[in-house]
């Protein structure tokens, strides 16, 4: 039986970057998870007016699911995380659950582990595990921008080439934006 009592309370802490009294992150996480996970979250979100907060909502269930899983296959976790220099199972944060995604349970604990040895910061290592585009998604996206800047294929190659350099050198980034506030 799901006590929604307990987790509203719960998700008002999670919309606060709290925690209850007594409790660990990581306990209330697992317990966070366990009280919602026959719940359909983000059903249950929109119809309780909690939308201002749902991926930090839905990411921290992810990772109490997270963290039971790695109770279950603790000798697969552990020896992982002890070769990254770990003693056990670190004490998570409201900040970590933004690196967290449905894949697979130590593709999840490779991100978080790469974090906490402050090796990247979130973005980079998000940013690392993007799947690259398809061939037809490029095509539609190519289609859209000339359709919209009214372009052809020869100035979007010209757009895209410059904006890729832009991208790589900062001070040409922060000029342009200076150029675009005028």
């Amino acid at each position: 039986m799901v006590n929604f009592k307990k987790v509203d309370e719960y998700i008002m802490h999670i919309e606060n970057g709290s925690i209850p009294d007594g409790m660990t992150f990581n306990e209330f996480a697992i317990d966070f998870y366990n009280e919602s996970k026959v719940i359909p979250m983000s059903k249950y979100l929109r119809n309780s007016g909690h939308t201002s907060k749902m991926p930090k909502i839905m990411n921290t269930k992810k990772i109490g699911e997270i963290l039971y899983d790695s109770e279950k296959n603790k000798d697969i976790v552990l020896t992982f995380l002890k070769r990254k220099g770990f003693d056990g199972i670190p004490e998570l944060n409201y900040t970590v659950v933004m690196l967290v995604r449905k894949v697979e349970l130590l593709d999840n604990w490779k991100k978080i582990a790469s974090y906490l040895s402050s090796d990247k910061t979130i973005e980079e290592i998000n940013n690392s595990t993007r799947c690259k585009l398809l061939p037809g998604e490029i095509e539609k996206l190519e289609d859209f921008m000339m359709d919209e800047l009214q372009i052809s294929e020869e100035e979007l190659n010209w757009l895209l080439s410059k904006f890729s350099k832009i991208n790589l050198d900062k001070e040409l980034s922060k000029a342009l934006k200076k150029l675009i506030r005028q």
